[in-house]
C-alpha cells in the first residue's frame, strides 16, 4: 500500500502566497513600526499565526473528508512554522507553514482481529487491506502496528500513514484553498496587528 510506510520523516509544506505578501508588505510595517523595535516582526508574526490557524481549519476539514482520520489526530499532529528572518544585507526571509511526522498506522483505520490479522485503511475512499506481515505489539510504552524485516522475529520497524503536511500538498486542489485562506486571513490581520503594536495592545 502506498499510503503505508516505515519512513519516519518530519514534513513540512511551505504557504508560497502569503509568504510573498507578508515579505513584499515588510518593508511598509517595518516603517510604519520604525520606533518600537521589533514592533515589525511581532505585527507580521501576529498576523500570520492567524493566518496558519485560518489555514489549518481549511485543512483538517478537507483532509478529514479523504483521510480515515479524526479532527482532533490532526490538530494535534499538525504544527505551525512561522519564523522572520533578516539577513545582514537587510533581505528579510520568511519561512510560514506546518510541519509535521508520519503518523502511526494504528492511529488510521486500523482493526487487529482475534487471530492477529492486522486491516487497515488510510483513505476512506479506499478498500481496507490485510497486511500479511503486521502485527499490533506494544514497544516500551508505545502501543503500534509492526512489520518484521525479513523471516527472523527482529528487526521490525514500526507501520505509519503519511504526515499532515503530505495529506495537504498531496491534494493541489485542497491546497490551493488552504493558500488562498491563509494569503486572504493574512492581508485581512495585518493592519488589525500594526495597530496593536503601535498602541501597545497585548504586550
Amino acid at each position: 500500500m502506498s499510503d503505508v510506510t516505515t519512513d519516519t520523516m518530519m514534513h513540512s509544506v511551505a504557504a508560497g502566497i502569503a509568504v510573498d505578501i507578508a515579505e513584499e508588505g515588510f518593508d511598509r510595517v517595518s516603517a510604519i513600526l520604525s520606533g518600537i523595535p521589533g514592533g515589525a516582526n511581532r505585527a507580521v508574526g501576529s498576523a500570520l499565526a492567524r493566518a496558519a490557524a485560518a489555514g489549518k481549519t481549511v485543512a483538517k476539514r478537507a483532509v478529514t473528508q479523504e483521510y480515515a482520520i479524526s479532527s482532533s489526530e490532526f490538530t494535534n499532529r499538525t504544527k505551525n512554522v512561522n519564523n522572520i528572518q533578516r539577513a545582514s544585507s537587510g533581505e528579510v526571509s520568511i519561512n510560514f507553514g506546518y510541519r509535521g511526522s508520519v503518523i502511526p498506522l494504528r492511529v488510521f483505520d486500523t482493526k487487529v482481529d482475534r487471530s492477529g490479522r492486522v486491516v487497515t485503511r488510510v483513505k476512506k475512499s479506499s478498500a481496507r487491506q490485510a497486511l500479511d506481515h503486521a502485527f499490533e505489539a506494544k514497544m516500551g510504552s508505545h502501543y503500534g502496528i509492526y512489520e518484521r524485516q525479513g523471516e527472523k522475529r527482529f528487526p521490525v520497524k514500526e507501520l505509519f500513514g503519511p504526515a499532515t503536511p503530505q495529506m495537504m500538498y498531496s491534494n493541489e486542489v485542497v491546497m490551493d484553498s488552504i493558500e488562498a485562506k491563509m494569503a486572504s486571513t493574512y492581508e485581512e490581520r495585518i493592519e488589525h496587528e500594526i495597530t496593536r503594536v503601535l498602541n501597545g495592545w497585548g504586550v
